[in-house]
């Protein structure tokens, strides 16, 4: 009984205690997470000219394109007037050379209508034709031997190339065509004489800037 009695005391002396301890301090909750902030359109759209602030607007964007776009067109026309300027100055400096080659190309062409003129009508004017081209074949190569020696790498004349076009057209194409016309298809010459009258003006027009260019 006594052994009860002593454990029933302890146990309402722990009561008690039990009762006498202040409560646990409430436990705060934990503070929310900030939801993730969606990033700016302005910032992440790529602007055209790639090198500009992403978040400038419409009218900006335009302004920096604008003033690139007129940077690079004044570049170009620079650049354009410098090869412009060059080319003139090379063919000036051969100018003697190029009058004495389109005089040859013009004596040549004449030779060849009065010797068509000639031979209209005759059977056998194709073959007489060939004979006369024969022998200017010669004379021909000489020219293009001294335009060659002219502009050895090329690219330093405006119109070597025009030169070469009508002296390849003289030696083959344009007696070819005349010997068309004499079989009544006159289309292959008035052709050809269309395009060596273009080339034609445009050296003449070509020579004579050169002429007044000043070094």
């Amino acid at each position: 009984m006594k052994r009860i009695a002593l454990l029933s005391c302890a146990l309402a002396g722990f009561i008690a205690c039990s009762q006498n301890d202040p409560p646990p301090a409430p436990t705060k909750p934990a503070a929310p997470k900030p939801a993730p902030q969606k990033p700016d359109a302005a910032a992440t759209t790529p602007t055209k000219d790639g090198g500009a602030d992403a978040r400038l607007g419409m009218m900006e964007r335009h302004a920096i394109w604008l003033a690139k776009k007129q940077a690079d067109e004044k570049l170009a026309k620079e650049l354009a007037e410098a090869e412009n300027k060059r080319l003139l100055q090379f063919d000036k400096s051969k100018l003697p050379k190029h009058l004495a080659l389109m005089a040859f190309e013009k004596k040549l062409r004449d030779e060849l209508d009065a010797t068509a003129e000639k031979l209209k009508g005759k059977p056998d004017a194709a073959k007489e034709m060939e004979k006369v081209v024969n022998k200017q074949r010669k004379a021909v190569e000489a020219q293009a031997k001294i335009l060659r020696a002219m502009d050895p790498t090329g690219g330093n004349s405006n119109i070597g190339t025009d030169h070469d076009v009508t002296l390849n057209a003289l030696a083959t194409d344009y007696p070819a065509a005349l010997i068309e016309a004499f079989a009544g298809d006159e289309k292959p010459i008035q052709e050809m004489r269309a395009e060596l009258d273009k080339r034609q003006k445009k050296m003449e027009t070509w020579l004579a800037e050169a002429k007044a260019t000043k070094k």
